[in-house]
């Protein structure tokens, strides 16, 4: 019965993917590679009737697995209630370009027509010197004789470099093939381009590009609403991303959970070696997830300040409390810390304590198989409520359980 129990095992790890399921994965069989249903069919029915309580477990693991499911599905349609307010920021955004593109084509196009339809310089001057509109200064920069007027407009379209500006020309320009455009300022000057003027209607309504400038002003505005309500949505989802969070560690504790009962059942048919009985090979002695460890820490009940010196597994009252290694009972009483309290002689100085519980199963003398249910979990002694306090002496002096405990 060595892999009694190994197919549940992996079937409850497998539900939330456990981190270290990498390490020691050639010791174990693929699922895919395994006749699952007539295995779990073999190892129920290698159950007897006391352990039938597992049933229980398995049907709060599922339980869990669908909540865990429909909320999934919460989130991931909040997500996707978020991704479409990006996309309709992204598309305000985008038409918002559009029209800032558009303005400032139009008006750099008149910008450089106003340019081309100044008055060329005399020829001669520029065989002679250097060109009226551009003049060299003292660290190699350009000057402009423009007017000022467009002179301002041509550095604002132009961005500042005026080194560039004989080879601007106007879109007419470049659209007529029948036009030549200047290739060198020093060979070829821009010339005027007969621009046409066709009679429009008079249009009387407000200026298009104020209008322009008040939509793009609503369209920032609306952005910033609908941005305000991202930052609350996403906030909202981060709370049930937390709430997942803490669902999936209740989750891996009643895996963790039925994990170990499992291995406690499968452990009550081994027979042991002294000499192979060692704090490494000890189970867990409650399927409950630990919540106080070894250390100085402050007493509930004698309000000071006291070493800890074992494990607190947050058990419920009447769970089930299992020897952690094969040995003999040393002690099963009731004392004031403790109240009543199993401890478990293991050989060679090794040994385990079991406090605080609410009914003890064993009795001074018994040999016990790790795995046996030796008591269960209560809240006797100096306790504030149920739980189970686990101690352990390596070579006759208390060691951290932590360090040996296969949680």
């Amino acid at each position: 019965m060595k892999r009694r129990f190994l197919l549940l095992i992996l079937l409850t790890t497998g539900v939330v993917g456990v981190g270290g399921a990498s390490a020691g994965a050639d010791d174990v069989p693929l699922i895919a590679d395994i006749d699952v249903d007539a295995l779990l069919e073999e190892e129920f029915a290698n159950l007897n009737v006391n352990d039938f309580y597992l049933l229980e477990h398995l049907v709060g693991i599922d339980a869990k697995v669908k909540d865990r499911q429909t909320q999934m599905g919460a989130v991931r349609n909040e997500a996707d209630r978020i991704f479409a307010r990006f996309q309709t920021i992204e598309n305000q955004i985008s038409l918002d370009r559009e029209q800032s593109e558009r303005v400032l084509g139009k008006a750099f196009e008149r910008v450089v027509r106003s340019y081309t339809v100044s008055e060329p310089p005399q020829q001669e001057a520029a065989t002679q010197q250097e060109t009226p509109q551009e003049k060299a200064t003292h660290d190699g920069s350009v000057t402009s004789d423009l007017e000022p007027g467009k002179d301002v407009l041509l550095g604002a379209a132009t961005r500042g470099d005026l080194s560039q500006i004989d080879f601007i020309v106007p879109a007419a320009l470049t659209k007529n093939p029948g036009i030549a455009t200047p290739q060198n300022s020093e060979t070829a000057r821009p010339q005027p381009p007969k621009i046409e003027t066709t009679l429009r209607p008079e249009y009387e309504g407000p200026s298009v590009l104020v209008m322009l400038l008040e939509e793009l002003e609503r369209s920032q505005s609306a952005q910033a609403e609908l941005r305000e309500t991202l930052r609350d949505e996403i906030d909202a989802l981060g709370t049930q991303l937390e709430d997942m969070e803490e669902f999936d560690a209740e989750l891996g504790d009643a895996i963790r959970g039925l994990r170990a009962e499992l291995v406690a059942i499968e452990a009550r048919d081994l027979e042991w070696d002294p000499e192979d009985i060692t704090p490494e090979t000890i189970i867990l002695p409650s399927s409950a997830p630990i919540t106080s460890g070894w250390g100085r820490r402050w007493h509930p009940i004698l309000r000071k300040m006291r070493m800890h010196h074992g494990t607190d597994f947050d058990a419920d009252r009447g769970a089930p409390v299992w020897a952690a290694h094969q040995g003999v009972v040393e002690t099963a009483t009731y004392m004031k810390d403790f109240g009543r309290v199993v401890v478990l002689n293991h050989g060679n100085g090794f040994s385990t304590l079991y406090g605080h519980l609410n009914k003890i199963l064993v009795k001074y003398g018994d040999t016990v198989s790790q795995g046996q249910r030796i008591g269960d979990v209560g809240s006797s002694g100096l306790s504030t409520g149920p739980h189970l306090h686990f101690e352990m002496r390596v070579d006759h002096v208390l060691r951290n359980p932590k360090k040996y405990l296969p949680y």
